[in-house]
């Protein structure tokens, strides 16, 4: 069985900083379905920690080190 990829995460408003976690830590790292930002990982938005797992079990994603997440805010209005 190979190793889960790590999580490279790029906040908001920052160019450079990037914060790496492992899966298991992002299960507590984002408060889930009640963040004020879209949690994108490898170009797919996702709401939940179970949908990470998912998204991680996808056959493109194995053997990778990193899954690139994006955290972008939620813009009230319309």
């Amino acid at each position: 069985m190979s190793a889960k990829p790590k999580l490279r995460i790029k906040l908001p408003h920052q160019q450079e900083a990037q914060e790496i976690c492992t899966i298991e830590d992002a299960q507590y790292r984002f408060n889930w379905g009640h963040e004020p930002f879209l949690i994108i990982v490898e170009g797919k938005s996702i709401s939940s920690f179970d949908e990470l797992i998912e998204l991680t079990k996808q056959e493109h994603f194995e053997g990778r080190d990193f899954l690139n997440v994006e955290i972008q805010p939620l813009l009230a209005g319309g």
